[in-house]
């Protein structure tokens, strides 16, 4: 875990991010102050993918995801055929669709795609 600062501009106006990095299931405390939520994965791992969509299960148990921002975010190094990818766009999107509020975006840090947004 960590935690970081980022100042960001949505619709003309300034704000103060401040992101906790989270190791783990979020408990009833994170549940209660969080107001938004960014899951990450793997796009190359199957395993990543289902880690979050447990962690999604939970957060929403303790706390209905009506009334916290999401998103999704898939990320990649280099996709090819020795390290394929194992999570298709499709299924991302359909977790995304269950909750309110979910954006979904694919990254990759290597090329830049998607990072500031």
């Amino acid at each position: 875990g960590g935690q970081f600062k980022r100042e960001v501009t949505v619709d003309g106006q300034s704000h103060l991010l401040l992101i906790r990095e989270e190791a783990g299931a979020p408990d009833a405390q994170f549940a209660s102050w969080a107001d938004a939520v960014i899951f990450v994965f793997s796009l190359e791992s199957e395993s990543s993918f289902e880690e979050v969509t447990r962690l999604h299960a939970l957060l929403s148990d303790l706390r209905g995801t009506a009334d916290l921002a999401l998103a999704l975010v898939g990320t990649q190094d280099k996709i090819s055929s020795s390290s394929p990818r194992a999570v298709e766009d499709a299924r991302a999107r359909a977790l995304c669709g269950d909750a309110r509020r979910c954006l979904y975006y694919e990254t990759c840090a290597t090329y830049g795609l998607n990072v500031d947004r």
